[in-house]
């Protein structure tokens, strides 16, 4: 296999966990504006069932709020009608194969690693590579049994529903889907490369990511150069699932401490760190953050 530069995206976009905080108590924070404040919290979108009972600061921090706010429409995300509109995302309509797109060498490689999975590589026929790509990744975090069901998200979203907390969201799922499919910019070959080399390393790589997510200890997790290198060699891509987004959010969350209410807002954790992210921005608005 070729050498590459860019590594990690896939995971990335999956279990986006990242925070510039080294010494994190938690992955929750208090944001406040005088008297008026919501929790502001970064999420790993796939879990196991045994990765529950989840922090306590998540839990603290749901039971003060009156409103649950995730980055989109989780129900509407569940639907068979989404799910069919991000399959025809995915796929060509133009007469394009997979095959027509990879070389000789990558669509080799392909087909030899879904063998060992016992996948016929003729059920991709049509996908887009970035699509292959990201089908497998869901294949692989599913064979160590991390589900989007066990998720942060999805677990508040349904305590939610059972508590009759009023639940929102910061985008729709058609917004979401436009920034997913920033991937189809990166170039067929690499995207295949990229995925088959990542599964390789992802078990070591997700029991160190939740070890230190639970225990906010993500000095470890910084020093792998994930969020830094799709930020140098990918900009266009990082722009499109976090930048533009979170700026987008950002025409919402300063809003917050306008009401009485108490608002839980949850997000990919590779929201919150950094320049870009949502903590800098909010602080920049003068709003003070309290790590829990």
């Amino acid at each position: 296999m070729a050498c590459r530069k860019v590594t990690g995206l896939f995971i990335f976009v999956f279990c986006g966990f990242l925070t510039h905080n080294v010494f994190a108590q938690s992955s929750v924070w208090k944001v406040s504006k005088g008297e008026s404040y919501f929790y502001l919290a970064g999420t790993i979108h796939m879990l196991t069932k045994q990765d529950h009972p989840l922090p306590d600061e998540f839990m603290n921090a749901y039971n003060d709020a009156d409103e649950v706010i995730f980055e989109t429409n989780l129900a509407e995300v569940g639907t068979p009608q989404y799910q069919s509109k991000m399959m025809r995302t995915m796929t060509y309509n133009n007469g394009l194969t997979l095959a027509s797109q990879l070389t000789p060498q990558i669509y080799a490689e392909l087909t030899t690693f879904l063998n060992t999975r016992n996948i016929d590589i003729a059920n991709f026929s049509t996908f887009q590579p970035w699509g292959v790509a990201l089908v497998l990744s869901i294949m692989e975090y599913q064979r160590l049994g991390m589900t989007g069901e066990f998720g942060v998200d999805s677990y508040f979203n349904h305590r939610a529903l059972q508590d009759k907390k009023t639940i929102s969201s910061l985008e729709t799922p058609d917004e979401q889907l436009v920034a997913l499919t920033s991937m189809s910019l990166i170039e067929p070959n690499l995207a295949i490369e990229m995925s088959l080399h990542d599964i390789k390393f992802l078990p070591e790589f997700v029991e160190k990511m939740k070890a230190t997510w639970r225990n906010g200890n993500l000095k470890e997790l910084l020093k792998i150069p994930l969020v830094s290198q799709i930020k140098t060699e990918t900009p266009a891509i990082y722009k499109a699932l976090v930048v533009d987004r979170n700026n987008n959010w950002m025409k919402v969350l300063p809003t917050l401490t306008s009401s009485e209410e108490v608002e839980f807002v949850m997000v990919g954790a590779m929201h919150i760190g950094g320049k870009e992210g949502l903590l800098y921005l909010l602080k920049q608005q003068g709003f003070k953050a309290e790590q829990l």
